[in-house]
């Protein structure tokens, strides 16, 4: 017997290697034939994208399918084109900055805005200027018509504002307190506290002036109080005391006989101004109120108005006022801004004035109006008192318990009242005393403000008091002095943030919802230009490998050597 070699035809295991690339391709042609799953044929160790892959021939195809390494099939790959592109079609219609500003609305705890508007940053000076009468006596002996004052200042100070006790509450708005005080800045000042001021004796002109239209006996018993304590009608004070601490006895005695009309013996100017400056402020906030609404005040101590004031006959309301902390968001050069100061007592519109940059952000500038202490001529008044002021002067009375406290611009600068009208000496100047705050309109974030206004005394008819020198004083205002409140700017990181937002988010977001729009259109394209392909190139292989197979089929020499070696294997 010949050794001729054997061979089965349709063997069960295959005895060829894994890496034989014959092998393999005729495997993946007669799979594709056959509609076999060749998925995990051929070279184990290339994945779809080319990696590698720890595999091994001798695994199991189901374990080989959980240990498939992730990348983008084309399914993959076509779903975050669609997710691409509908990202950056929602980014075209809500840019970030608006959503950043949606969001701004609802004030969240842990939110930057709400965070910086809950301790705000120490940049607010106050700076206080006062008047020193340098003609007293020449005055009083009846040789000058008008005192003659000298301004002395400022002295400076850090105004603290702090915002506590927050509530939040169902019909979209915040309840909070906000106190304001102020902390001494030795290292800001060059005057020197215990220098000396002669001034006008605020305390026998103030009582005198609330009791002008008294009955004889109470003024004839003011007068003997006067005499009694021997109070000059001027005095002499530090600077410190005529600020804090401007007390004078005849004060104390006038609490202990009438409590009512002598609510505090402290005459300081700055003392009268801090000392109720606690209040417990409601202020709107949430998309329920929209943009223009926002943190606007509704109440200040539960109540629309400022009290004593007639609701009938006064149509001011604190409502649509803001501390000056944040102004609503989009505003227009058509928008008036109002902010309350207790200083004045009174809301002060603001007017838009021109566009400026500062530090590469474009800002609004608004002006306090210069009539805004102007009589109002239809009969709505609520700051004219009942001997009607002038223009250029306005009530702040109902601030400092019925006290005859008017308000003006420093220096009277707008020339209403003319600034030689009641005292000489006065220098007004608009660009010193003039009113103003610079803001970013998109945030409503103020980047400066500049809020002055002087502290008067208004002494009515003094007639009745039949005295020479009571009558001196009659229908006149005594400068007691003027403020300024100064935010000279923004922390580093505020700046920062509100010039990314303005200035590098609009247009990075377009750069990068247009590049996302492109990428997504790509890989889009990319599947189906390559699922075209792989359609032409499967279909091309197959029709091949048919032909091939039918054409083994039919070759009758194959026919012929296969009957051959059959006949052969079977004599052996």
């Amino acid at each position: 017997m010949s050794n001729t070699p054997t061979m089965t035809l349709h063997s069960d295991t295959d005895s060829t290697s894994c890496s034989n690339s014959e092998s393999v391709e005729r495997n993946s042609l007669n799979s594709l034939i056959e509609g076999k799953d060749t998925s995990f044929a051929g070279d184990c160790t290339n994945d779809c994208a080319g990696n590698q892959c720890s595999m091994t021939c001798s695994d199991d195809p189901s374990q080989l399918k959980k240990r498939k390494c992730i990348c983008f099939n084309s399914i993959g790959q076509s779903v975050w084109g669609v997710i691409l592109i509908i990202a950056s079609i929602s980014g075209f219609i809500f840019p970030p900055l608006d959503v950043m500003l949606w969001e701004k609305l609802n004030m969240r705890p842990g939110f930057p805005p709400y965070d910086w508007w809950a301790d705000p940053p120490d940049e607010v000076k106050m700076r206080a200027y006062v008047f020193n009468v340098t003609n007293h006596e020449r005055f009083l002996q009846g040789l000058d018509s008008k005192m003659h004052v000298e301004e002395i200042g400022p002295i400076v100070y850090l105004e603290k504002l702090k915002h506590y006790n927050m509530k939040f509450n169902e019909n979209s708005t915040l309840t909070y307190t906000a106190e304001r005080f102020l902390i001494y800045l030795p290292d800001d000042n060059t005057i020197d506290l215990n220098q000396t001021l002669i001034v006008p004796n605020l305390a026998i002109l103030g009582m005198s002036s609330y009791l002008h239209n008294a009955n004889y006996f109470v003024r004839s018993g003011l007068k003997l109080l006067v005499k009694t304590h021997g109070s000059e009608f001027f005095v002499k004070k530090t600077i410190h005391e005529y600020l804090w601490h401007n007390t004078e006895t005849i004060l104390e005695t006038s609490q202990h006989l009438a409590p009512g009309l002598v609510p505090s013996t402290n005459m300081g100017m700055l003392s009268r101004v801090y000392a109720d400056f606690i209040d417990e402020i409601t202020v709107k906030i949430g998309p329920q109120w929209g943009h223009q609404n926002f943190f606007k005040i509704d109440k200040v101590r539960g109540l629309s108005q400022i009290s004593g004031y007639d609701p009938e006959v006064c149509p001011d309301r604190l409502t649509g006022s803001t501390e000056g902390v944040m102004y609503h968001q989009h505003l227009s050069k058509d928008d008036i801004l109002y902010c309350l100061r207790k200083t004045v007592c009174k809301p002060m519109p603001l007017y838009f004035d021109k566009e400026i940059t500062l530090e590469g952000v474009p800002l609004y500038r608004y002006n306090l109006s210069e009539n805004v202490f102007n009589r109002v001529k239809n009969g709505t008044d609520c700051y004219a008192m009942d001997d009607p002021l002038p223009d250029g002067i306005s009530d702040a009375s109902k601030c400092f318990y019925d006290f005859p406290m008017v308000a003006s611009y420093p220096h009277f600068y707008t020339g209403s009242p003319p600034k030689d009208t009641f005292v000489t000496g006065l220098k007004p100047d608009k660009n010193k005393h003039n009113s103003y705050v610079v803001v970013e309109p998109m945030t409503g974030i103020p980047f400066r403000a500049v809020a002055r206004m002087q502290c008067n005394l208004r002494v009515n008819n003094l007639s009745l008091f039949f005295s020479p020198e009571y009558r001196k004083f009659s229908n006149i205002v005594v400068p007691i002095g003027w403020i300024e409140y100064n935010q000279e700017g923004l922390p580093t990181h505020v700046r920062y943030t509100i010039y990314f937002m303005v200035n590098v988010l609009p247009p990075l977001s377009i750069l990068f919802f247009v590049a996302t729009t492109i990428l997504g259109f790509y890989l889009i394209m990319k599947q189906l230009f390559s699922h075209e392909m792989k359609r032409y190139i499967l279909s091309s292989i197959l029709n091949i490998k048919k032909q091939k197979t039918s054409n083994l089929i039919n070759n009758g020499v194959l026919a012929y050597e296969k009957e051959n070696f059959l006949k052969n294997d079977s004599k052996s």
